[in-house]
């Protein structure tokens, strides 16, 4: 996949032409450092976190946004707090952007089952996270995709009208947005990856998502058409 240099991502931006929606995962939680099973737990970043959200500032500051949303958890609070008290544009908190919900397993840690059934049935859920539903309230990504469905719609319309639009999501979360924004298939989407260092950027016009890691401030951004898979 070709990549393209640039110096900033609003050089990038400039040279789309066009309004975009600028998709970001939260920063780094204690439970991701540690491996336990987050869902919609409701988790602060980690050092590492901050630093991340440190380069995400730097790096979306010059860009003038219309619009900044994220969900109603911490993680992704903190992480687009200070663009938005920077910029003085309302922090928009959305439920519907808030983590797959991953039920009873919330809090384990994915390396240490202590019995069988719980064994069996996490492992049921990782041959198939899109249609397995964990017990105790879990959700499935086609679920997931029906409570983002239209919050998707009204983003890609008013980042068309209005200007950038900036939204910190969940990885789960993020894969349904972009799948619904490229009209993909449920398991094209669970195939999009998105780390917490990485940025999204769709260009509506193009009806194309580029992905580009997060650069440190004053480095290059490297960017390429498509999105990161599932290895």
């Amino acid at each position: 996949m070709e990549t393209q240099s640039y110096s900033s991502l609003q050089d990038f931006l400039r040279a789309l032409d066009e309004n975009c929606l600028l998709l970001a995962r939260h920063g780094e939680t204690d439970w991701n450092e540690r491996r336990i099973i987050q869902g919609q737990q409701d988790r602060p970043l980690t050092m590492k976190g901050f630093d991340q959200r440190k380069n995400l500032f730097f790096l979306l500051n010059p860009i003038s946004l219309d619009r900044i949303v994220c969900s109603t958890l911490q993680r992704t609070i903190q992480t687009a707090i200070p663009l938005s008290l920077e910029k003085n544009i309302t922090l928009e908190k959305k439920a519907e952007l808030n983590e797959v919900k991953l039920g009873i397993f919330e809090g384990q840690h994915k390396d240490d089952f202590s019995d069988e059934f719980s064994r069996d049935c996490y492992q049921a859920f990782l041959d198939d996270e899109v249609n397995v539903i964990l017990p105790g309230g879990g959700e499935s990504l086609v679920m997931v995709d029906e409570r983002v469905r239209l919050l998707t719609q009204d983003l890609q319309e008013r980042v068309l009208c209005s200007g950038h639009a900036l939204v910190v999501g969940h990885r789960n979360v993020n894969k349904m947005l972009i799948k619904n924004l490229l009209g993909l298939s449920l398991e094209q989407g669970f195939q999009v990856e998105h780390e917490n260092d990485w940025l999204y950027v769709y260009a509506p016009k193009q009806s194309k998502i580029f992905s580009a890691r997060i650069p440190a401030p004053g480095e290059p951004i490297h960017v390429r058409a498509g999105f990161e898979k599932v290895q």
